[in-house]
């Protein structure tokens, strides 16, 4: 072995030693998970819940940031700028990493360069919910009732390039209706003004809109899952009458570009036993999230399919945020 080449392999050894030793230390000091959106939504649910769980075992705090904005470009780029050390973390969705390319002409972050995958979270599900007024409690008659009535219907979203608004945009292509965009800054207005008849669709979370389900106050047509939930008990799927189309998100764990791998395991590691405890699934599944887990590869794919899948979707809308 040449001079070069000996004290190449001698610093990758050193390095490699060095990486492991810094993993096994990892954490002794408090770790800053980033929720890119306003506390008080279900990203807040998975991320305390897990946070709390994550210092139970390892004896250093969990700290939950929200710092909302852009749709969810602040709170992202804030991620990708933070040392690379894990430390610093995101609990994203595939807002920011599969729709935001398509959206926004430039990014203050690159999805595929910025990011270290950490692990799959939770799945989101939500329900076409409609108010009583409109006639017909199936996914074809209302489609039938819209087209009978273009324009004169509006729909509710959390904003611009929200899995909402794709998900209602997307729906409204292939059936082939037309229904009014009224986006909201957040969602918490969406199911007070829904109930009132201020508009009379919106694509919203299953915990948030079954109670109001059961009392009458709204009617489920459809669920953007791949399957029938036991959340919305005998509510159909919109893929049983549209084929492919599932609108489901996910919240999911990321760490910036260049973290070490052995701490990325380590993260990946607790945070798939913390999912798998009875009390954590109970307490997620009540309020409408599906646990997953995995690996961090599992995750790239997710992202990369979802990152296929809403592109084609904002192109054949033609939608941009910009």
């Amino acid at each position: 072995m040449n001079h070069p080449v000996r004290i190449f392999a001698t610093l990758a050894a050193v390095l490699a030693l060095a990486g492991s030793a810094f993993a096994q230390s990892y954490p002794n000091r408090p770790i800053r998970v980033v929720i890119p959106y306003a506390a008080g939504g279900s990203a807040d649910v998975v991320g305390r819940t897990l946070g709390a769980k994550l210092t139970e075992a390892w004896g250093q705090q969990v700290i939950i940031d929200n710092r909302a904005g852009a749709g969810g470009n602040i709170g992202t780029e804030f991620v990708a700028r933070s040392p690379a050390d894990g430390y610093t973390l995101l609990l994203g969705t595939d807002i920011q990493m599969g729709i935001n390319p398509h959206l926004y002409k430039t990014l203050p972050f690159n999805p595929d360069k910025d990011f270290a995958h950490v692990i799959l979270g939770a799945f989101i599900e939500f329900v076409l919910a409609v108010h009583p007024s409109i006639p017909g409690t199936t996914l074809p008659e209302l489609i039938a009732h819209l087209k009978a009535n273009p324009g004169k219907y509006s729909y509710a979203s959390s904003g611009i390039g929200s899995t909402h608004h794709l998900s209602m945009e997307w729906l409204k292509n292939v059936a082939g209706v037309d229904v009014v965009h009224v986006p909201y800054k957040g969602s918490g207005q969406i199911l007070p003004d829904l109930i009132s008849g201020q508009v009379q669709l919106a694509y919203t979370g299953i915990p948030q809109t079954m109670p109001h389900v059961r009392t009458g106050k709204l009617k489920a047509i459809a669920i953007g899952s791949a399957k029938r939930l036991d959340a919305a008990p005998g509510v159909p799927t919109i893929a049983e009458t549209y084929p492919g189309v599932e609108t489901n998100a996910s919240w999911d764990y990321f760490a910036p570009a260049g973290t070490p791998r052995d701490i990325v395991m380590k993260l990946n590691s607790e945070l798939n036993r913390i999912l798998q405890m009875p009390d954590v699934r109970e307490r997620l599944i009540s309020q409408g999230l599906i646990p997953i887990g995995g690996t961090p590869e599992q995750l790239a794919a997710r992202m990369k399919a979802d990152y296929e899948k809403w592109g084609a979707v904002v192109r054949k809308i033609g939608l941009k945020a910009e």
